[in-house]
């Protein structure tokens, strides 16, 4: 009982406040759980029962994604545990993509609207044979918009307004890692022109082919970039960088502009190689140092400045340090 008031008590808090770091996110991403899991009815029926459905709705806080899951509900069928049931079709709705939730309670339903009205909750139904299209689930459509089910709306207060305020607070923190991804994204941009536009001045070592540009994954939590470059033997190799970014803790330069982790060996890569048969081989290190391959460009502390200004919007004690040419 204790758990569960505090619990009431913090979501309660968080209406007047704003996620300014991780630890922040991390607790809005609990709270939003516990109000998706109270908000809805599991099993949902008409006048009978052999005419509703059963459903379950969660927060998947590692792919930023509600899951909504449906099929008929019979009478037979004494399914308790959610993950047990053969659902007959799941929606994913991302998180980022959310417009807003509308509560309507006279018809007790709750309507997930997407943003610009476009179709980005995918549909996935269940197989009719296992061994269909070689997987369980298979997509099965998009839709722009959905209804779930609820008789809870009027028991939990201002549920429409708290659930719609945790992911409006959840998109502004998530837009501004984009801001990050999206700066260094343009910078890298900037740098593959100047390595293609003044190739007599651009060391044949530090040139490179982009593989993934800077990149979030699901979670929000990990920052990744992969490129193509030449070894000493003139092979090419596929190196990929990841690093967390609550790790990014100073910004440098010798010669490459680098992010720099407080604790050693934070920076996870893997470099591709093929041997001499063609072979492909894949090598994990681990690294304090992320390379972001900005090194054309002399006299650029400005760029320090800026990317130390976007990790400082994410609540991160970064700052920028030795800037060697």
């Amino acid at each position: 009982m204790k758990n569960l008031l505090f619990l009431f008590l913090l979501i309660g808090n968080m209406a007047y406040s704003q996620i300014k770091n991780f630890e922040d996110e991390s607790q809005y991403l609990l709270s939003l759980q516990e109000l998706v899991s109270q908000s809805f009815t599991e099993s949902y029926g008409l006048d009978d029962w052999d005419e509703g459905w059963r459903q379950h709705l969660e927060f998947d806080p590692m792919s930023m994604n509600l899951v909504f899951y449906k099929k008929p509900y019979h009478k037979a069928d004494s399914g308790k545990i959610s993950t047990a049931i053969k659902w007959l079709t799941k929606s994913v709705i991302p998180l980022d993509e959310i417009d807003t939730l509308i509560g309507d309670t006279k018809k007790n339903t709750i309507t997930i609207k997407m943003k610009g009205g476009k179709n980005s909750i995918k549909v996935y139904a269940l197989a009719p044979d296992p061994q269909w299209l070689g997987k369980e689930y298979y997509e099965a459509g998009k839709e722009k918009e959905i209804i779930i089910q609820s008789d809870k709306l009027l028991k939990i207060r201002n549920l429409e307004k708290r659930l719609n305020w945790h992911i409006s607070q959840l998109q502004n923190f998530h837009q501004k890692k984009m801001d990050l991804a999206n700066y260094l994204n343009n910078k890298q941009k900037q740098k593959v022109e100047y390595q293609s536009k003044d190739t007599l001045n651009y060391r044949s070592d530090k040139k490179f082919k982009l593989i993934q540009e800077f990149q979030l994954d699901n979670s929000g939590q990990w920052l990744s970039v992969a490129v193509e470059r030449r070894n000493i033997y003139d092979k090419p190799i596929t190196e990929k960088q990841s690093v967390r970014l609550k790790d990014i803790t100073e910004v440098i330069k010798d010669i490459s502009i680098i992010l720099k982790t407080g604790e050693e060996n934070k920076v996870m890569k893997t470099t591709t190689v093929f041997d001499d048969q063609g072979e492909k081989q894949m090598i994990e290190t681990v690294d304090t140092f992320f390379f972001l391959q900005f090194w054309y460009e002399k006299n650029n502390g400005h760029i320090g400045d800026e990317i130390v200004a976007l990790l400082k919007q994410l609540g991160l004690n970064s700052n920028k340090g030795a800037w060697l040419d």
